[in-house]
């Protein structure tokens, strides 16, 4: 697997693997546009890799670092945090250069040490430590919880650049530039969908991470997935936009349908909420991979979950979806449920127990035996209407 390496600083090297391979990052989340890892060497009086990659890449990093450093020793190695996707190479630096000395926090340590089961060389940081290196020095700034409790950052003053880790990063692999500004619109939609997957559970963390960072002059954000961002002030606000969240003026519609009975009557609801001048957002699952449905959901005021009956409860992926909402903390939306079952319909109960869990308001409920009939129709148009209703009146963002 080849790296490529781009220096955008004088002697900082960003280092990228692109992983086409990986179908589900975190074996959860479908990742068809893949991932980077990006790691960064500064050489100075001495040496700094930031980072790491995954472990099946570990070789083609290791080679690449020999050829940058040209036979100099690795002095300094920051892991700013040990999820394996960014530590799996961590063994084979630690053999490849036995001398650096790992740079971590105390819970870094313990999840270092947890992992790989290896004995290195380290120094525990503080917040707002800091380590000359020769003309540069390195200020470290503890993050915890975005996403893991070991979290740090590297602010470079002498260049304003901020490595984030896995902070302001998104999906992709680089392909035509090293620059968020050279992606557009797809780096936004990325870094959206990489934002309510990996970081929307800590959505608090983020606003207090960027008002402590807030202090600092940031000209460059070095993350550790995709492209280095160099429009900070746009992505820091996009960042604060989706952990408030602000509402989007959308109904998203959630649903399953075995034998396209509960697919019909998800028509006329469509009907209801686009009377009232609102976008419906469709979401059948499980054909639409749910990295997409959390994503939507994460700034969605308004809700309808669509469910036949299956084995006496609600279609399992329905209830998958409500439980990565209890996960990721999407709290007191307007819900509308959607049911639909033969002989004992019991999807709407089971539906409405699960709601509890994430504080939702139900807004309405239709439950339909079979195929849609016509003293049904009325009913669904209402249902569409009132969470559109509601879509119009929370939603600050027009879609």
């Amino acid at each position: 697997m080849p790296v490529y390496t781009y220096e955008f600083r004088s002697n900082i090297y960003m280092v990228v693997v692109n992983d086409i391979r990986t179908r589900l990052f975190e074996s959860l989340w479908d990742i068809p546009e893949g991932v980077t890892y990006n790691t960064y060497l500064l050489i100075d009086d001495k040496t700094v890799l930031f980072d790491g990659v995954k472990n099946v890449y570990s070789k083609a990093l290791v080679d690449e670092l020999r050829n940058l450093l040209k036979g100099r020793d690795l002095n300094y190695y920051v892991v700013h945090h040990g999820e394996p996707d960014h530590s799996g190479s961590f063994p084979d630096i630690i053999k490849e250069f036995p001398n650096v000395r790992v740079v971590t926090t105390d819970v870094g340590l313990k999840i270092l040490k947890n992992l790989y089961n290896i004995d290195f060389n380290y120094i525990l940081i503080s917040d707002y430590d800091e380590l000359s290196v020769g003309k540069r020095k390195l200020v470290f700034i503890k993050v915890p919880w975005l996403h893991w409790p070991d979290t740090f950052v590297t602010y470079l003053p002498s260049d304003k650049v901020l490595f984030s880790c896995d902070i302001f990063g998104s999906y992709g692999v680089l392909t035509t530039s090293y620059w968020d500004k050279d992606y557009g619109d797809l780096h936004v939609s990325l870094s959206k969908r990489y934002f309510a997957n990996i970081v929307s559970a800590y959505r608090s963390q983020v606003v207090k991470a960027i008002e402590k960072l807030s202090k600092y002059e940031v000209d460059v954000i070095a993350p550790s997935h995709g492209p280095l961002v160099s429009d900070v002030r746009k992505v820091v606000n996009l960042y604060l936009r989706w952990s408030k969240p602000e509402f989007e003026s959308k109904v998203v519609i959630v649903y399953s349908s075995m034998y396209g009975n509960l697919e019909e009557a998800v028509k006329y609801v469509v009907k209801g909420v686009e009377e009232v001048g609102v976008k419906a957002v469709l979401m059948k699952v499980p054909e639409t991979a749910i990295t997409y449905v959390v994503r939507e959901l994460m700034d969605a005021p308004a809700i309808i979950f669509g469910a036949p009956t299956y084995d006496a409860n609600a279609f399992p992926y329905i209830g998958l979806i409500i439980d990565l909402m209890r996960i990721k903390r999407f709290e007191g939306r307007y819900v509308g449920i959607l049911s639909s079952g033969l002989w004992a319909p019991t999807a709407e109960s089971r539906i409405t127990k699960a709601l509890e869990d994430v504080k939702a308001v139900i807004e309405g409920r239709v439950s339909i035996l079979g195929s849609v009939k016509n003293e049904d129709i009325p009913k669904l148009v209402e249902l569409g209407r009132s969470l559109g209703i509601r879509a119009n009146q929370l939603g600050s963002i027009k879609v």
